[in-house]
């Protein structure tokens, strides 16, 4: 049989739980690096590889960072491998910089190409997390992949070789679907925490310890490359702590009932956080139909183009909270917005009517049917080259954006909380390290492509108030290396849809089975609102998997979310901090979800659903 080599990229990243605080204005500093929980799960997926295939794997470790950082996190790995024990060839390479925190990613990019290309076995198969050296930031592989001629894909939770060790078989989860593919190789593949039914790495040994002690790793150097760390393309201007406005309020002791009682003054009564019987919207605006008009000469030639965010059927809230994103930009700038919507039939997909920009330009084709941005970038590709691209910050978007950028030669800036323009260029915020800072950032001068994932929930969505012109025009042939094997349908989630609901009831490990989400619907039903999930509950299957708040799931920033039986979990923590009011309620009383609370019940919620209901329905005359 063939033997495969496989790299795998290590980085050093900050530990967001350790104690950090600002230099400069522009750095973090006293941050402990370590390996990231992406990349540990593509070490432990690797390590597997070589044991399942016996002398069949090369696997090569690369990471960039200080001595120090690099020579601990590589130890780590190695021990983690064990060598003498390891069924398969080993090589771990580093290069030493002193000022990664100065370094981009596509700098920190640029300088593994260079390690890449330099290795003696060429890589088939390439495994970086979805991050660089901040939590998934998500730029790194797909500008590696278009550097290396590589395709890209991202996300994947399932990932086996076939029996000619030229292609593997890929499973991705979009939505609660699952969609096997047939992958050939060489490809880029970027892990998030889960795969292959693992969410964690294997611990060390003493053994492994020693081993690692002993390995000869190659030490690379910039000269060698042939590389500089002149390749930033973003740049730092600020960072500053979060200033939390949450009241974080505890109620510890006595009866359940009595601090249901007391939370639900302070909720309803005093902060007037919950409006009663508030619900989300479909973000539609109107009737599904306007009129199209062919046309085979659109442009987007140094605009704005946006990618609409939609389910084939309605056009999502969040792309209407991107419209609003870009007004400054618009003003500033003098560019015009051109909304694509890419869709199997953009003909049926409603709320179209009074949207705020100059075009909407409709393009259809059965490659549209789930998102793909292979397909996506092949079919703007004829509009022209747009100035500015954007698109909503889900983990469709976030790869989007990276990938256009790499394969423009242009920026991305990822998870943009608010979005302007100064002296030609983009600038933002971004929430950085467990939402422990904000840090604003810019486009360097003299990128002529300049791309932004928008992180839809920190805006109100854009009225209804413009008169665009909607041209159609014919999609372009698209073939797609990857071929799909089998496709899985899950089952779909009811009732509002999780990121448009002005009330979330979420739901964790901590209700301890599928059946005790009853009690959420009901809650939810009564509300008027939507149910959502851990990712650690939607891998239980207790739930479907789009319920799942996260990093890797939905982002919401409701009107009132109550947490129950969520500890707060960076990854969940990140998909919700935007809501206007917080309710946790969790029996640890050290559960980091209390941090980030505005009433904390510290209770089980066996005592405290009971009470709660019947406290609802009572404001409610029910």
């Amino acid at each position: 049989m063939s033997k495969v080599n496989i790299a795998c990229l290590i980085a050093p990243m900050i530990d967001t739980e350790g104690p950090m605080n600002v230099s400069g204005n522009a750095r973090l500093d006293g941050a402990k690096r370590i390996i990231g929980k992406y990349g540990e799960i593509a070490l432990e997926t690797a390590i597997t590889f070589g044991t399942e295939h016996p002398n069949q794997i090369h696997l090569d470790l690369l990471s960039v960072g200080d001595e120090k950082s690099v020579t601990a996190i590589q130890q780590n790995a190695i021990a983690m491998i064990q060598p003498a024990a390891h069924p398969g060839t080993l090589g771990v390479h580093a290069l030493n910089v002193d000022n990664l925190d100065d370094l981009d990613p596509y700098a920190v990019a640029e300088m593994l190409v260079g390690m890449i290309q330099k290795l003696e076995n060429k890589p088939d198969l390439i495994f970086v997390g979805r991050e660089s050296f901040d939590y998934a930031h998500g730029i790194v592989g797909p500008t590696i992949a278009q550097s290396l001629g590589m395709p890209f894909y991202s996300g994947i939770c399932e990932i086996a070789f076939n029996s000619d060790f030229e292609s593997v078989t890929a499973t991705f989860q979009q939505g609660n679907d699952k969609l096997v593919y047939d992958v050939p190789l060489p490809a880029v593949f970027g892990t998030t925490d889960w795969l292959n039914g693992k969410d964690s790495a294997r611990f060390t040994s003493l053994k492994g310890v020693m081993m690692a002690k002993r390995f000869q790793r190659n030490i690379m150097s910039l000269s060698e490359l042939g590389v500089s760390q002149e390749g930033n393309k973003t740049q730092i201007l600020g960072i500053e702590p979060v200033k939390s406005d949450r009241k974080n309020r505890r109620l510890e002791d006595g009866e359940a009932a009595d601090k249901v009682t007391q939370a639900m003054n302070w909720m309803v009564q005093e902060d007037k956080a919950l409006s009663i019987g508030s619900s989300g919207g479909s973000g539609s605006q109107g009737d599904a139909t306007v009129q199209w008009t062919d046309s085979s000469n659109i442009s987007v030639e140094g605009e704005i183009l946006l990618i609409a965010d939609h389910d084939n059927s309605h056009l999502h809230r969040s792309t209407l909270q991107a419209i609003q994103a870009l007004k400054s930009v618009v003003e500033k700038s003098g560019k015009q917005i051109t909304l694509a919507l890419l869709s199997q039939d953009h003909s049926k997909v409603g709320g179209l009517t009074g949207l705020d920009v100059a075009k909407v330009v409709g393009m259809s084709a059965p490659d549209f049917e789930r998102p793909s941005i292979a397909a996506v970038i092949n079919a703007i590709k004829p509009l022209g080259q747009p100035a500015i691209v954007a698109v909503v910050a889900d983990d469709f978007g976030r790869d989007f954006a990276a990938a256009f950028a790499a394969a423009h030669g242009g920026a991305a800036l990822q998870d943009t909380v608010d979005l302007d323009w100064a002296d030609g260029r983009l600038v933002s915020h971004r929430i950085v390290s467990n939402a422990r800072f904000v840090v604003q950032e810019a486009i360097v001068p003299g990128v002529v492509v300049q791309v932004a994932s928008i992180r839809a929930t920190a805006f109100d969505p854009a009225e209804p108030t413009g008169s665009p012109q909607y041209l159609q025009t014919q999609a372009p042939a698209f073939d797609a290396q990857a071929t799909v094997k089998e496709f899985v349908a899950g089952v779909a989630a009811k009732g509002i849809p999780l990121n448009e609901a002005r009330i979330v009831i979420a739901g964790g490990r901590g209700m301890k089975g599928a059946e005790n989400f009853n009690h959420l619907y009901e809650l939810a039903d009564l509300l008027g609102g939507a149910v959502g999930a851990s990712r650690a509950v939607t891998d239980l299957g207790w739930v479907p998997h789009n319920l799942q708040i996260g990093q890797t799931g939905t982002t919401v920033a409701p009107d009132v979310y109550i947490a129950i039986g969520i500890s707060g979990a960076i990854q969940h923590l990140t998909g919700m901090l935007d809501s206007k009011y917080i309710v946790a309620i969790n029996s640890d009383a050290e559960a980091p979800i209390h941090q980030h609370a505005d009433i904390s019940i510290i209770d089980k919620w066996e005592n405290v659903m009971g009470p709660l209901v019947e406290a609802f329905r009572s404001a409610l005359g029910k």
